[in-house]
């Protein structure tokens, strides 16, 4: 079937001339985007970090602009990890949601806001941090986030505390009968000694074409320990471009966890520096695509001071006719000694039209460091099915106990307790090829947690 006929970045800009003048940049920095836009094009093949990941699928719809609107408490509450209690934030394509929120603002101290909230109330404090780590450059859609993104998180965590509570940032996406664009920019900062939980979850409400854009801004600073997890479960139409940027000060503690069951093609960018020495780092990652879905992460980890440790673990089960990417990346700078640091991206495909990229990399400018990488693809171990089988475990049980062990270690690593056994029992009920109506409201039209074979 012949594709339709794409549109050009014109067009796709067109759609922002009728946002209305509650977009988060001030006019300088629309300037600057307006300028970067003049040499920014979309990403495609001939960019290398881009040569994997075609958004050709994206660009065949003319979409309009996300609006807010009502929810009501049992669609809430059906996308709330269970057992969670945690402070919550709520947002509907691109735009915030007070009345299922839980907004807290301490005397400048603990802030837990909308951004454009904060924007509003307190200009000198977001003019302090928005494009703090010069997020725009990046690529096409961090500078259309800079431009035009309408809403998303202010977190602010004071010296010395350690937050009671995750906190879970919920992101619903509604087409509304009608292809549209939501942009979030978020901005978190951990002052000094401080501990927090963060969980950002995706879903939509209807089958819609939707695109979601994410641009994330992290400050972790001196002896802080954030833990970030992102869960991305948008339904089967639905595209999502996720740019997370991380600094870390001296002596901090960053981790991450990237859950990615759902979508059309997802896209994730994480980048880490290290900008004081002793920094530690632990990247995790697990992604279930199938049909023809495409999922891609990229990580970036830059060792620009000695002492800093960092860990990589990707793990992906790819089915059907469905396509992942992993590229990794760790640079090591000069005078960045006793740097450790390793990647381990590990793939299993389920049929031979299921389809992985690996590429982890090392640059390394300095000595006396200890760095490694590795990556496998592959298919179920025969002779660990036939030694289950032999057993007395039917093959399917068999495949099911593999499959679940293959993933084991990513999923226990996950923080928050009850996101971990959220998505170890969404993923052993996928694999046994069972679907729970009490798990998601969406259950009947989205087909992200069908079964995998």
């Amino acid at each position: 079937m012949a594709l339709r006929n794409q549109i050009s970045k014109e067009e796709f800009l067109s759609v922002f001339q009728t946002l209305p003048l509650n977009a988060l940049a001030e006019k300088e920095w629309k300037n600057k985007t307006d300028k970067n836009f003049e040499i920014l094009d979309f990403p495609n093949k001939k960019d290398e970090s881009w040569r994997h990941t075609s958004i050709n699928r994206l660009l065949q719809h003319r979409y309009g602009l996300g609006k807010s609107m009502p929810l009501d408490k049992k669609t809430v509450d059906s996308f709330t990890i269970p057992g969670m209690d945690a402070y919550r934030l709520v947002f509907i394509n691109g735009y915030f949601n007070a009345a299922f929120s839980n907004e807290i603002d301490n005397d400048n101290k603990l802030i837990i806001k909308n951004i454009a909230q904060v924007k509003k109330e307190k200009p000198d404090l977001f003019n302090q941090f928005y494009e703090n780590t010069s997020i725009a450059s990046e690529n096409f859609f961090t500078n259309l986030n800079t431009a035009y993104a309408t809403n998303g998180n202010y977190i602010s965590i004071p010296k010395g505390m350690v937050l009671d509570k995750p906190i879970h940032i919920i992101n619903f996406s509604d087409g509304q009968d009608s292809k549209t664009i939501s942009q979030y920019r978020n901005i978190i900062i951990a002052g000094e000694n401080s501990q927090v939980k963060i969980v950002n979850s995706f879903h939509s409400l209807t089958v819609n074409f939707t695109l979601t854009n994410v641009a994330t801004e992290i400050i972790v600073n001196e002896n802080a320990h954030l833990n970030f997890n992102i869960f991305q479960g948008e339904g089967d139409d639905a595209f999502q471009i996720n740019h997370t940027k991380v600094l870390q000060h001296r002596n901090s503690y960053f981790s991450s966890h990237t859950i990615t069951l759902c979508g059309a093609i997802v896209r994730n960018d994480l980048q880490v520096k290290h900008i004081g020495e002793g920094c530690e780092t632990k990247l995790n990652g697990l992604y279930l695509p199938s049909r023809e879905q495409h999922f891609d992460n990229h990580t970036y980890v830059h060792h620009a001071k000695p002492h800093g440790t960092s860990n990589q673990v990707y793990k992906g089960i790819i089915d059907n006719k469905a396509s992942a990417v992993f590229l990794g990346r760790v640079m090591v700078d000069r005078g960045a000694q006793k740097t450790q640091a390793s990647q381990t991206n590990r793939n299993v495909l389920l049929t031979p039209y299921a389809k992985i990229n690996s590429k982890p990399q090392l640059e390394i400018y300095t000595d006396d460091v200890a760095c490694s990488h590795g990556s496998t693809t592959g298919q179920i171990d025969k002779e660990a099915l036939f030694y289950l089988q032999s057993r007395g475990i039917d093959r399917r049980h068999a495949e099911l106990l593999l499959l679940t062990a293959f993933l084991a270690d990513v999923i226990e690593n996950i923080e928050v307790e009850p996101l971990k056994l959220f998505v170890n029992l969404l993923i052993s009920r996928r694999l046994q090829g069972e679907k729970d109506n009490s798990l998601c409201s969406m259950d009947e039209v989205c087909h992200g947690c069908d079964p995998v074979d």
